[in-house]
């Protein structure tokens, strides 16, 4: 007879959903059993009680009766009761926790619990897929509904091989910034570094970030506006709103103006990364730019994004590098005298890109440079690959490469083109009134803030030619750009007295919901044909779907005039853009668009130096149109026009040799772009996704039914009862196809990386689904068991981006036959097993028990020794990365003052603990399935 003694652990064969069950009492032959999942006593008879007994082995993960959760490493018996060592500690099973599962695969067979074999083949493909996925160096990266770009994606990259990424994204305008930043932040989220993100981005563009992250990465961010700013009096206790909040974004004037209570919870957030758009226009002294800079020191993670970065020493420039790193950027002066020195260090570098043989002269200033002797740089050229190794030493040691990326439109293919019209129009000189109007209205547009004077535009020569364009262009979408609020408002009064045409507005007066529904308005292929906006639309917004642009008015800053064109001359156009420039004879629109078209060229491209230009010759510029009444003097125009030309010219050579050409030439090498975007192809194009998604949304009860060539519509059925992210239980279409996500924004873009992918592994691998199986195999042979086991290979420290490229959760496939031989050879994965019957099971099982612990540590054995040199190969790579990346720290600190002591030690200690994490990664069973081969059934 069975011996029970109290405090033992059993389950029910005939009731296996109780649960493990507690033995409470033994009185003479019965025996009381207390289950505590469904708070029930049963009482059986001693002698034929349909009762397992439950244990757990070395690996297994127990709860003791504090509920703390520990690992056992032995087990042992005292007095019938199992005693279990676990975390150093003893515990006897009479001290488990009262509530404990049947969580180990072994538990649950012993108790008599099986799923489906479908269900457990469906467990192992997930496990082999998230294993496929962990290791890619696409993870994180499939995810983004993105084209694959290189240089975003080469971008990204670099910043997220960093430890703690502080960087200035400075691509000219139209090149996808804002992509970059996603890509970043998606990136690192998905592989575990980061979970906690603040976003501050101007005031107009708080919606359109929104929808971005959301359509385009998946990530829901909590807006916060001037509403939920407003503070209760003396809360008690006081609640930090952005707590619960992980990923919040916020307008400028939010968190410029917030109020001292709720500045404090702001700054107490714990934030993993911080993010800035459009960073130029926060100026050292205001209070966003404060703000900023105090959660900079408390935030590792800092991006910045700027599409005007300033151009070789500007002090503006140098306050945003500061904000990124102090220490490398502490004195404005010492940043200057580096600044000169660019140049030749560009000239170094770009000797080294060429095929030519390197000059014998520059070995001198090389090993100057990497802090090297003359004789150690040479052999380093005379070996394969040594030019690019020591020209990407340079540019990590020097100028602001370590933090900022610049991607200009030269080494960037797929732009369509430009064309520009400048539009002269005639009036008659003697309308002094009408010139002295035109001019004072150049000189406001040039004001930090305009004035406020009534405008109107009913006889003003560009209103009549835009009304004619518009009559002769009905089917065109245009997109007006000027100054202000004001001048919005008064055209569209101009032009709704004479034209019927669908025209939208888009300022700074309306709401952001406004705003937003006539940007829409625009977009939509019947919607407005003319979107009118002011300067607000000229940063942020993407309108390239139109190929018009009418620039009404120009600005002061040539910066901005490229962010305007930028709107429609982007990554993503697909033809050529049109570019309208309507200005009266002889007035200061006359000066602007001769002096960008005939002097700076900066329609047809983007000249940097045509800010620092246009900076320097302003005042001459507004001596033209000084609130004259008579046309501009055509001679002084012309000799402006020659002046611009010749400085142009010359700041332009400065730049293009000193450090714009060195960012150029600071960029992953091709061949690391390439293979990354062969990865993320690989990952799109994998055979085996789409029926492993058919298969898991099927188990939470969704259908995946075809609608369309590469269209699916995803219902719930009866079964659906556990919410998933990213899913809408009215149902939703989805796409597997990249090229068809990005034409078509109706539909979800599943990936690997989507929420609603990884919430469903994680849920199914959570709930123990497919963990225990039977399946019969039939076979004329004689009779024979077999136990198929998977085994997981882990480090205690899997969301390490190091420990997941060397050892992600690695999954080991093991099939052991009675004899505790290892057969996994003889039933290859690929064989497909159906559910054995439930009375062959219920007759089975007892007679092979005795057996599976014998088998579950043979096989645990095979698994241990494949195991071994899968960690002997994972240490040996993360500790030949890990090593590099010390010794570059170290080199680097010889020159940059950024890198003190204290980081070398923290890459240390990330070593240490990576490799201690390896060497003590454990082998966890993590499911079973018993195997019948042969004739049972006769």
């Amino acid at each position: 007879m069975t011996e029970f003694v109290q405090g033992q652990r059993w389950s029910s064969e005939m009731e296996p959903e109780l649960g493990v069950g507690i033995v409470a009492a033994v009185e003479g032959r019965r025996v009381h059993l207390r289950f505590p999942d469904g708070n029930l006593v049963r009482i059986y008879a001693a002698q034929n009680a349909p009762l397992r007994r439950v244990t757990f082995q070395p690996g297994d993960r127990v709860a003791d009766d504090s509920g703390t959760t520990r690992t056992i490493t032995r087990v042992t018996h005292e007095d019938g009761l199992t005693i279990y060592w676990a975390d150093g500690r003893r515990l006897p099973e009479d001290h488990l926790s009262g509530h404990l599962a049947l969580e180990t695969p072994k538990a649950r067979l012993m108790a008599g619990q099986r799923d489906p074999s479908g269900y457990f083949d469906l467990r192992r493909r997930i496990l082999a897929y998230r294993w496929r996925m962990m290791r890619s160096p696409a993870h994180g990266f499939v995810g983004g509904r993105v084209d694959l770009i290189p240089h975003q994606f080469a971008i990204a990259a670099e910043a997220c091989r960093r430890r703690m990424p502080r960087v200035l994204l400075a691509d000219e305008t139209g090149l996808g910034k804002t992509i970059e930043a996603g890509l970043i932040v998606h990136r690192l989220i998905t592989t575990g570094r980061i979970s906690r993100v603040l976003l501050i981005v101007p005031d107009a563009l708080v919606v359109q970030w929104f929808v971005e992250l959301a359509r385009r990465f998946n990530l829901r961010f909590r807006i916060f506006d001037g509403d939920a700013m407003v503070m209760p009096v003396d809360p008690t206790p006081p609640e930090n709103p952005f707590a619960d909040e992980p990923l919040c974004l916020c307008g400028f004037s939010v968190v410029a103006q917030a109020p001292p209570a709720m500045a404090k919870h702001l700054h107490q957030g714990d934030w993993d990364m911080l993010v800035v758009d459009e960073a130029h226009h926060m100026h050292p002294g205001e209070a966003l730019f404060n703000a900023v800079e105090r959660l900079g020191q408390k935030t590792p993670r800092m991006v910045l994004i700027t599409a005007t970065p300033g151009h070789l020493a500007a002090h503006s420039h140098f306050a945003r590098l500061r904000l990124l790193d102090p220490h490398r950027y502490p004195d404005y002066r010492r940043f200057q005298r580096e600044s000169e020195t660019f140049g030749e260090i560009a000239r170094l570098v770009q000797a080294l890109n060429g095929r030519d043989s390197v000059d014998p002269e520059a070995l001198t200033p090389l090993a100057r440079l990497l802090n090297l002797s003359t004789e150690a740089v040479a052999a380093e050229l005379n070996q394969a690959d040594g030019r690019r190794r020591l020209m990407r030493r340079i540019i990590d040691r020097h100028g602001t490469g370590r933090v900022m990326f610049k991607t200009t439109r030269r080494t960037v293919t797929g732009f369509p083109g430009r064309e520009v019209q400048l539009v002269p129009l005639a009036t008659d000189s003697a309308n002094h009134r009408l010139l002295g109007r035109l001019n004072r209205e150049c000189l406001d547009d040039g004001a930090d803030h305009p004035l406020e004077a009534a405008l109107d535009f009913s006889e003003d020569p560009r209103v009549d030619w835009l009304e004619g364009y518009l009559r002769s262009h009905r089917e065109d979408k245009i997109l007006l750009i000027c100054r202000s609020a004001q001048k919005v408002n008064a055209l569209f009064d101009a032009l709704e007295r004479r034209i019927n045409a669908g025209i939208g507005r888009y300022h700074e007066a309306m709401t952001l919901v406004q705003r937003d529904r006539n940007a829409a308005w625009f977009a939509e292929p019947g919607g407005a044909s003319l979107l009118l906006c002011s300067e607000i639309g000229s940063e942020g917004r993407n309108f390239q779907f139109a190929r018009k642009l009418v620039l009404f008015d120009l600005p002061w800053d040539a910066e901005l005039l490229e962010q305007r064109i930028g709107r429609l001359d982007r990554i993503g156009q697909r033809g050529v853009v049109n570019v309208l420039i309507p200005f009266v004879r002889g007035t200061g629109g006359e000066v602007l668009a001769r002096w960008y078209h005939e002097a700076m060229g900066a329609f047809t491209a983007n000249i940097p130096a045509a800010g620092w230009v246009t900076r320097r010759l302003r005042g001459p510029l507004a001596a033209l149109m000084d609130d004259q009444d008579r046309p501009v003097a055509p001679a002084c125009l012309e000799r402006l026009l020659r002046s611009g030309r010749v400085a142009v010219t010359r700041q332009q050579r400065r730049i293009d040799t000193g450090r714009d050409r060195l960012l150029e030439l600071d960029a992953l090498p091709s061949e690391g772009i390439e293979r990354l975007i062969a990865d993320i192809r690989a990952v799109d194009q994998d055979s085996d996704f789409a029926p492993l998604v058919e298969a898991l949304l099927d188990a939470h009860g969704i259908g995946m039914d075809p609608l369309a060539e590469g269209v699916f519509r995803l219902v719930p059925d009866h079964r659906y009862a556990d919410p998933l992210p990213g899913f809408r239980p009215s149902g939703m279409n989805v796409t597997l196809d990249r090229s068809l996500s990005l034409t078509r924004e109706d539909l979800g873009f599943l990936t690997g990386d989507h929420p609603l992918v990884t919430g469903a592994m994680d849920l199914y691998l959570g709930s123990g689904k497919g963990s225990v199986a039977f399946a019969h195999w039939p076979d004329d042979g004689a009779p024979d068991i077999f136990l198929e086991l998977v085994f997981v290979v882990a480090s205690a420290i899997g969301d390490n981006p190091i420990v997941n490229a060397s050892l992600s959760p690695t999954p080991i496939r093991v099939v052991v036959d009675h004899h505790l031989e290892d057969r996994t050879a003889a039933m290859p994965a690929s064989v497909r097993l159906s559910d054995g019957p439930a009375d062959l099971f219920a007759r089975l099982l007892p007679a092979v028990s005795r057996l599976i612990p014998d088998m579950l540590a043979a096989g645990r054995g095979f698994a241990e020794d494949q195991a071994r040199s899968l960690v002997a190969k994972a240490r040996q790579a993360a500790q030949r990365h890990l090593d590099e990346g010390v010794g570059r720290l170290i080199s680097l600190s010889r020159v940059n003052a950024a890198i003190d002591q204290g980081t070398i030690e923290d890459a240390g200690a990330e070593r240490k603990a990576v490799l201690a994490a390896l060497e003590a990664a454990t082998v966890r069973l993590d499911a079973l399935r018993l195997v019948a081969k042969g004739n049972f059934l006769g």
